[in-house]
């Protein structure tokens, strides 16, 4: 159902973490078209836990190398489920899982999975795709007078999306 007011638009959402998943799935709510991008296999942003890195980088001195995420393999949350989870999507204990009041990070992202399944989530992500540029153009570069944004998006480093989206 779109706003009083407001027209149906196509827009992009760069990630399939936590933020990204309710931004899709507030914009679906609404009748706007969602394309959610994301650079990984699967959703779940920093909850999506890798063991190994590859050019690991103990000093922090290579700006560009592959750091993805702050997971741990033993990370357990430090807040309790009842408010991590989203207010019309209760963080409940499922049957056959992690069933501690502060769960562990395998748990959060598998309420993710849940989350992303309860609402059909799923059709809207573009996986390994990750956003390389993001900007607007230049009042010149538009033939209207409304202002665009530019995303462009790569698949192993070859350009695969070049989009431009009209601003609000």
């Amino acid at each position: 159902m779109i706003s009083e007011g407001c027209t149906s638009k196509n827009v992009c959402v760069i990630g399939a973490g936590p933020s990204g998943l309710v931004a899709a799935r507030e914009l679906r709510k609404e009748g706007h078209g969602v394309v959610v991008l994301e650079q990984n296999h699967d959703i779940g942003g920093q909850w999506h836990y890798h063991p190994n890195i590859e050019d690991e980088d103990p000093l922090g001195k290579c700006p560009i190398l592959n750091v993805h995420s702050s997971i741990y393999a033993s990370l357990r949350v430090i807040s309790p489920r009842e408010t991590m989870g989203f207010m019309d999507f209760p963080f409940r204990v499922r049957e056959g899982r992690d069933n501690r009041r502060f769960p562990g990070h395998k748990e959060v992202l598998m309420y993710l999975r849940d989350f992303c399944e309860g609402f059909g989530l799923k059709d809207t992500i573009r996986f390994s795709i990750m956003v390389d540029y993001l900007g607007m153009l230049n009042h010149e570069e538009c033939n209207d007078d409304g202002l665009k944004w530019i995303v462009k998006a790569l698949r192993r480093r070859r350009l695969v999306m070049m989009m431009m989206i009209r601003r609000w």
